[in-house]
């Protein structure tokens, strides 16, 4: 599976696909296991408009150094933060 970061693609940006050859995207496996566990934020997701920025990922990070744009947080902390979330919950990114 991979994640549609093509800004020139309004079908499929921000979209999770399948991973095609002709579909811009980010792999959504990783060697490092920083998305084993991971909650997309729907950042400019409904009405999508290109260049305005793809998803905001929830993802795992062995240490706390700045990310390319997403949250990132320990495997235990993650685990803390699923249990006091749920479908209902908003995340406000300031």
């Amino acid at each position: 599976m991979g994640w549609c970061d093509d800004p020139n693609n309004l079908k499929y940006y921000n979209k999770l696909i399948k991973v095609e050859k002709n579909i811009k995207h980010e792999r959504l496996y990783r060697e490092d296991s920083k998305y084993d566990l991971m909650i997309p934020i729907k950042f400019n997701y409904l009405k999508p408009k290109s260049f305005k920025g793809s998803c905001i990922f929830l993802h795992l990070t062995n240490n706390y150094k700045p990310t390319a744009g997403c949250i990132a947080l320990k495997k235990k902390d993650f685990l803390i933060m699923l249990k006091i979330i749920n479908k209902k919950t908003k995340i406000k990114i300031n």
